[in-house]
């Protein structure tokens, strides 16, 4: 169980991160406004540049994509924070050690529970052959 400083200085942390996610948000949305396929197909001179010039913005949104889930489970780790439950596996109830929440501060599971919710909700980017 953690307690009210280590509450605060893990929203401290999480409010930090989510601030530097929305930074990176928007430089990379500039970027991709700079490298959108007609402007660099502009330059391309084959189609392998053309290539090249989709794959660039499916990168940036790729990274876009990323930093806005995180983003989300930052909102939801301060909503728990505020609940105050924090730090408690949402499937179980029992604590996550202090440990994992250091090393993910959004850990919503223990790490039974995380196992046993990957192993059932496999993610459609999971890849598999």
């Amino acid at each position: 169980m953690i307690d009210q400083q280590q509450a605060l200085e893990f929203k401290t942390r999480l409010r930090d991160r989510a601030e530097q996610l929305r930074d990176e948000v928007q430089r990379t949305r500039a970027k991709s406004l700079e490298e959108n396929p007609g402007r660099v197909a502009e330059r391309a001179r084959d189609i392998e540049d053309d290539s090249f010039a989709a794959l660039v913005v499916d990168t940036n949104l790729t990274e876009i994509e990323r930093d806005v889930d995180e983003l989300r489970m930052i909102d939801s780790a301060l909503q728990r924070i505020s609940a105050g439950t924090y730090g408690h596996c949402i499937d179980c109830g029992r604590d996550i050690p202090l440990a994992r929440l250091q090393a993910e501060p959004t850990a919503e599971r223990d790490v039974e529970c995380q196992e046993l919710y990957e192993k059932t909700h496999a993610s459609a980017r999971t890849p598999s052959l």
